[in-house]
């Protein structure tokens, strides 16, 4: 008399592979249903405020094209993500001049915010000396002299993001605001006109 067989047992090993192919392709949908619910959009810069209280050559110097710079920006950082908060760390915020740094890096401390939150951070910037070249010293003598400077603020750093128990890898943060100010010679010491849209670039 004939054994009778049941599907799957005269090859366990396709069985096998069928059941793991198929645990696979749920645990894939899953996950891809999970990142659409989840998915973190970046996070938005944008420079509220600033005051510039010094950006002259160091004429006390003896050495030439020096400048000396201090300023301080407020940057409004908002999280769009309704269910996702933001780790930020290793932050450093940087001012250049026709693409020439003005002030060395300045470090910010490490931050998380919560979903849909906002946090506002304002550091001060700049140093005594700082080396510049000769053409980006006459340019800001003119510039100054017309009355409306262009800035670049960038924010270097790192970001992760939080849902729940999960969190994501580390991934670079670049931030740059391109700020046209308006500042003439002398008016240096309070809060100066942003004659441009303060929104930010955000890479990730």
């Amino acid at each position: 008399m004939d054994k009778k067989e049941f599907p799957g047992s005269s090859n366990p090993n396709r069985f096998l592979c069928t059941c793991i192919i198929l645990l696979l392709i749920l645990a894939g949908i899953t996950a891809l249903i999970v990142y659409f619910v989840y998915r973190p959009s970046k996070p938005h810069f944008s420079v509220a405020r600033l005051s510039v209280f010094a950006i002259t050559n160091n004429v006390s110097s003896q050495y030439p094209n020096l400048l000396c710079t201090s300023m301080q920006f407020t940057f409004v950082l908002n999280n769009p993500n309704d269910r996702v908060g933001i780790f930020y760390d290793r932050l450093s915020v940087y001012v250049y001049y026709h693409n020439e740094p003005i002030t060395p890096p300045a470090a910010l401390p490490p931050i998380f915010q919560e979903p849909a939150g906002t946090v506002a951070l304002s550091p001060v910037v700049g140093a005594p000396s700082v080396p510049v070249s000769g053409d980006a010293l006459t340019q800001l003598t003119a510039d100054r002299a017309y009355g409306v400077v262009g800035l670049k603020v960038v924010v270097l750093g790192r970001v992760r993001f939080k849902s729940g128990p999960f969190k994501s890898g580390w991934s670079m943060l670049y931030v740059r605001c391109d700020l046209a100010v308006g500042l003439k010679k002398g008016g240096t010491g309070t809060a100066v006109p942003l004659l441009s849209e303060a929104k930010c670039l955000v890479e990730t």
